[in-house]
């Protein structure tokens, strides 16, 4: 399925529960990082027609008068997208970042949404935990992590980061204990149950035709 860009707002907002002003601030924010991913250069070895070296887009821009038409990836990408510019994350990183991940994340997002709501069940979720466990609402998280190498936040120049996809709570803390330097931590989202949500949500939503408003 693909879906129109009011219709990926739509389910971004249900998801969110979002509404008033608060909806508005989301769709322009949206608007932004989509702006951003056309204009940022594309990277070197970038298919020219399969979209892969955007975060949001699956195709370079087709001509004037064709709607531009999103899979329910890409609506997830734009969410996770959200997730992180509410992080304090800049707009050029997130796209560049989402642009990276892209192949594992996409896999991820297949994969997850294949697995049913046995996700969810809060039993299962309390029998898996262990001391010290990071606390998720689901039996299969799916993590996006990042740890600090190297440098200081005072010498900006001189960071580097490690941006990477994680499945699970032990995947998730091997990635950690291997890169993070004591002291600087790892930073991570788990988007399993926003993936499950939108995914619900989209279907939900109806097409707006081009010229008329979508509120």
């Amino acid at each position: 399925m693909r879906y129109k860009r009011n219709q990926v707002e739509q389910a971004i907002c249900q998801t969110f529960r979002a509404e008033g002003a608060r909806a508005d601030e989301l769709k322009l924010r949206l608007k932004r990082l989509l702006v951003t991913d056309r204009r940022l250069a594309r990277g070197k070895g970038a298919g020219k027609r399969d979209g892969r070296g955007y975060a949001f887009y699956s195709q370079d821009a087709p001509g004037s008068g064709t709607e531009v038409m999103f899979t329910g990836y890409e609506g997830f990408a734009l969410l996770a997208g959200l997730m992180m510019l509410e992080h304090g994350m800049p707009q050029a990183d997130v796209v560049g970042v989402l642009r990276k991940v892209r192949s594992d994340l996409e896999r991820a997002h297949r994969e997850t949404l294949r697995k049913d709501q046995v996700l969810f069940d809060q039993d299962a979720v309390r029998r898996m935990a262990k001391p010290g466990m990071i606390a998720t609402d689901n039996t299969a998280p799916v993590f996006m992590a990042f740890v600090r190498t190297t440098g200081s936040a005072v010498n900006v120049g001189e960071v580097t980061e490690l941006i990477t996809v994680r499945r699970g709570h032990d995947d998730l803390s091997a990635f950690v204990r291997k890169h993070a330097v004591p002291g600087l931590g790892a930073t991570f989202f788990d988007f399993t149950g926003l993936m499950h949500r939108l995914a619900t949500s989209l279907p939900k939503t109806r097409p707006v035709k081009r010229g008329r408003p979508t509120a």
